[in-house]
């Protein structure tokens, strides 16, 4: 069984392996919630904005990768700011960005059904798209009722899911409904399974995107992690030639870190986020085992001092 004694600490390296991990990448894909600031409070994480800086000013091009799609772009270059960072909005990228890169690269002009927050609505909505929602009201336990609030004469050519507090049977139902035409497509935003809320992870979004993938019989597009769509994205959108000069940086072994061997690039788990030592210490799936840790991205900053002073 593998364990953490495999899985190096990236401050245990000698002056000769972090020069040659430092030189082994280019283009770091940072995750934010639980890496960046607390998942659950946002508080920004001691010392991760210095981290950051360290890598961006020794020539490394940081991406951040997020599966949050419920906050606004003004909200996103705030909460950024309280990290004493300031980023150019076009090197943040959660899933409604890119599924309107994608529908724009399609040329997508039908009606979109949409199970989302507001927020990750009105972005669709501000991009161009015609999106429909609902039902969002309670309904008689009948299934006349049921009936008269999920078939209709909608033309919708694609199903969009993502994280939807307010989601119901009848929305799952419409969407099966909507997904019966041949020509409509089901798209994916974030695909987590679990998702952290509280003390503890609950039920995520992906879990219901597979509920709808087996009841249309269509595997979804996803563009959120760890989906296939979202690797092509990335590779396309910041011309990755060379997967293995990509550092994954994140705190969720079966979301993060599958997903960065799923791209082929260089991973590293953190701890401030989901993820415990000893989680990493009893992993039996080779998908989910980083190729580094760290306690947080903070530990950049000795990283780099300790390549100066040794």
């Amino acid at each position: 069984m593998p364990s953490s004694c495999s899985v190096r600490h990236i401050l245990e390296l000698s002056k000769f392996e972090k020069t040659k991990f430092l030189n082994s990448f280019d283009i770091v894909f940072c995750d934010c919630d639980g890496v960046i600031w607390d998942a659950t409070t946002h508080k920004p994480l001691e010392a991760v904005g210095n981290g950051i800086k360290k890598l961006k000013e020794h020539g490394k091009k940081v991406v951040f990768l997020t599966n949050n799609s419920t906050r606004s772009e003004e909200d996103y270059a705030k909460q950024f700011q309280s990290v004493g960072l300031d980023i150019d909005l076009e090197d943040v990228v959660h899933p409604v960005r890119s599924i309107i890169t994608y529908l724009r690269q399609i040329e997508f002009d039908g009606l979109i059904y949409c199970m989302a927050t507001e927020a990750f609505k009105d972005s669709l909505r501000s991009a161009g798209f015609k999106v429909i929602d609902g039902p969002n009201k309670i309904l008689e336990e009948s299934f006349s009722e049921l009936a008269r609030n999920v078939f209709d004469k909608e033309p919708v050519r694609a199903v969009v899911v993502d994280v939807d507090i307010n989601l119901s049977s009848s929305k799952m139902i419409r969407a099966d409904v909507y997904l019966r035409h041949p020509a409509c497509i089901l798209i994916g935003g974030a695909a987590d399974v679990k998702i952290p809320f509280g003390p503890a992870n609950t039920i995520g979004p992906g879990a219901f995107l597979r509920i709808l993938e087996q009841s249309s019989k269509r595997k979804a597009l996803t563009f959120g992690k760890p989906g296939d769509e979202l690797i092509s994205h990335l590779k396309r959108e910041f011309k990755v030639n060379e997967p293995k000069r990509v550092l994954l940086i994140g705190d969720i072994l079966e979301t993060d870190i599958v997903f960065g061997k799923m791209g082929g690039f260089q991973t590293m788990l953190v701890l401030t986020g989901c993820t415990k030592k000893e989680d990493m210490e009893v992993i039996t799936n080779e998908n989910e085992k980083p190729d580094y840790y760290a306690d947080s991205v903070a530990d950049f900053i000795e990283f780099f001092e300790s390549i100066k002073e040794e």
